[in-house]
């Protein structure tokens, strides 16, 4: 059997030769090139499996890379490795086709199994061509890969995603024989139902299984796809639907590099047994929305990540200059209440001199508790900087937002060795900005750290206007 060939492309000769060398003693044929020219150039001169590409090449870059492959060689697939990562370039990477984004320096077992898993992705999707013979049904297929591919680059929201995937296996030509379809997720070893083409009265026991039980179960727990021409009659079938038609199910495994993602259930008409040629092709966009959702819970995470404060877990400034927008705008427009409580923990720095900085992180975080216990879940719930915390409450007017202050000031001073100061503010229809909102707490934190600490002052322009 012939060796699978990949393409190196990077301009650094030690990356080439070190990676040249692990790759062809693992029984890999390689090549390499120094910048996108000529890997473009090798590439039109032999057929590859695979190509690892660097970002940040000298000529076209590796964006550019990975764009003109796809689009002259849609079944070769693209590995990114780059010691320059950022949030937008691997989104961009995963919106034009990469198989994966790996940051160097790369763990090289870990690259090896990307490697494996690409290759045998790259090797199903050619197999699928190879064996068809009819123009149209190719044709159809191409047509529902790209289909899938489309609505997964064009969102990096996972509840859209699933909905238009859902949409998509009504409509796309190739899947006439699906009824209906539902998508699970697979969180502590049970199923979650996170979109479905039937109304949820008709999903029955379904939502919720342990993995290994039932058909979706099944196919979570081995990873492989499972076929059910008549469920009604399948023993395997423990947990049933309300769908009222005699059915079929297949359930596809959505499958990342690692692990199983979730499952694809997708409804037929009775007695259907799809040929190879479906099965591989929903194996293939298995892998292609489990390899998605994987890319798009880090991309979540890393949005939580820069949104949110690493040492407390409150949401930072970035955030609430978002969250306040939206709340000013709407306390405004509907001329409904919304205050601010700014808070300042006294003589921090002292603190910090004295005990050291683990035990002022520590303060903090012990602070961010209290105020997240004794807070509503509607609240907001800010760290501003250093020792600063700022707190929205929706709904709540200036006397009971200085009535919320006090009873922080007292819940910290009871629990922990220091105290607290507090500046109170409300929104006013003279307002011009949230800026102004914001300034007038700040004004009353100042007022309460003049007038001695460990207290809570309301901006005396707004309480001048309440008497």
């Amino acid at each position: 059997m012939d060796k699978y060939k990949i393409l190196i492309v990077d301009d650094d000769p030690n990356v080439r030769k070190v990676l040249g060398d692990t790759l062809t003693l693992k029984g890999y044929e390689t090549f390499a090139a120094k910048d996108g020219t000529e890997a473009l150039s090798v590439l039109k001169q032999d057929s590859f499996n695979l190509v690892l590409t660097d970002l940040g090449l000298p000529n076209i870059s590796g964006l550019e890379v990975l764009h003109r492959v796809k689009a002259d060689y849609p079944l070769l697939e693209v590995i990114i490795l780059t010691g320059n990562a950022t949030l937008y370039s691997a989104i961009e990477s995963t919106n034009k086709g990469a198989f994966s984004y790996l940051q160097k320096p790369y763990d090289m077992d870990q690259l090896l199994l990307h490697i494996k898993h690409a290759i045998e992705k790259q090797q199903a999707e050619v197999q699928i061509l190879q064996h068809s013979v009819e123009l149209k049904k190719i044709n159809s297929e191409l047509k529902a890969l790209y289909e899938v591919s489309l609505i997964i680059s064009r969102t990096i929201d996972l509840n859209k995603l699933f909905s238009e995937i859902v949409d998509a296996f009504s409509i796309i030509e190739v899947f006439s024989f699906v009824q209906k379809s539902m998508i699970f997720l697979i969180d502590k070893n049970r199923t979650h139902l996170v979109a479905l083409g039937l109304s949820k009265a008709e999903t029955g026991s379904c939502d919720k299984l342990a993995v290994g039980d039932c058909l979706c179960g099944l196919a979570a727990k081995n990873g492989e796809i499972i076929v059910s021409k008549n469920c009604g009659n399948d023993i395997r079938h423990k947990k049933k639907s309300h769908w009222p038609a005699p059915h079929g199910h297949i359930i596809v495994p959505l499958k990342s590099i690692n692990k199983v993602e979730g499952v694809l259930c997708l409804f037929t008409h009775p007695d259907i047994g799809p040929d190879e040629h479906i099965l591989n092709l929903l194996l293939t966009i298995g892998n292609q929305l489990g390899i998605a959702i994987e890319n798009l819970k880090l991309y979540e995470e890393a949005k939580s990540f820069s949104l949110h404060d690493p040492l407390t877990g409150l949401a930072n400034r970035r955030l609430l200059q978002i969250q306040l927008e939206k709340s000013f705008e709407g306390a405004k427009r509907y001329e409904k209440p919304l205050s601010i409580i700014m808070l300042d923990i006294d003589y921090f720095k002292k603190y910090n001199d004295t005990y050291g900085h683990v035990e002022g992180d520590r303060l903090l975080v012990a602070i961010a508790n209290i105020l997240l216990k004794e807070l509503r879940s509607p609240d907001y719930i800010f760290r501003y900087g250093g020792e600063e915390f700022l707190i929205m409450l929706p709904e709540i007017e200036l006397k009971n937002a200085n009535i919320v202050a006090e009873r922080l000031r007292k819940t910290v001073a009871s629990k922990l060795t220091v105290t607290i100061s507090l500046g109170v503010s409300s929104c006013r229809q003279s307002m011009q900005t949230k800026e102004d909102l914001i300034n007038n707490a700040d004004t009353a934190l100042y007022q309460a750290k003049q007038n001695g600490r460990n207290r809570v002052e309301i901006n005396i322009q707004q309480e001048e206007r309440q008497k």
